[in-house]
């Protein structure tokens, strides 16, 4: 158990201790003790940790983005075949979340947009098109991740408005 601040008050938080069933939740529950019953429960809110940089981003309310209309440009990539971590073979999926630079709050990530290949085996680093944008308005910016087959995923940009909608993937 820990003692977390929240406005007005003190929250104990329970990760499922002896003789306390939290099993059947994914996050810490909080909220008061009052005569052995938990009393207010909140969920504790999920963040996301970024790689990398230490930072970590609230949960924001904003909507998940839809990568359904999401593509890219056959004629823009960024690399030959054979230049890591574009190998032959690969298979590379992209993730988009919203992020609010005012309250480091971040949306959940988007569903995985993939597998992707080049289909002519030569290329690898796709020109992303029809980026999803915010559309409460609330997102001062997008977070593009990536991971490859059998790889982590990995934060690769953030792009720093809510208008643009393509995005060379130009990392290695």
């Amino acid at each position: 158990m820990r003692t977390e601040k929240a406005p007005g008050r003190n929250l104990k938080c329970y990760e499922g201790q002896a003789g306390m069933n939290f099993s059947d939740f994914r996050t810490p529950i909080c909220g008061t003790l009052q005569g052995g019953a938990l009393m207010n429960q909140e969920p504790k809110s999920e963040s996301s940790v970024l790689p990398d940089q230490g930072e970590t981003a609230k949960p924001s309310g904003m909507p998940t983005p839809d990568v359904s209309r999401m593509g890219y440009n056959p004629a823009n990539f960024a690399y030959w075949i054979g230049q890591e971590p574009w190998v032959p073979g690969y298979s590379v999926y992209y993730a988009i979340s919203f992020y609010d630079a005012r309250t480091n709050g971040e949306s959940e990530r988007s569903d995985w947009w993939g597998p992707k290949s080049d289909p002519k085996k030569l290329y690898g680093g796709f020109g992303l098109i029809r980026i999803p944008t915010d559309p409460t308005g609330r997102a001062t910016g997008r977070r593009i991740w990536r991971k490859f087959a059998g790889q982590p995923e990995k934060l690769i940009h953030e792009i720093p408005d809510n208008v643009t909608t393509k995005y060379q993937d130009d990392v290695r």
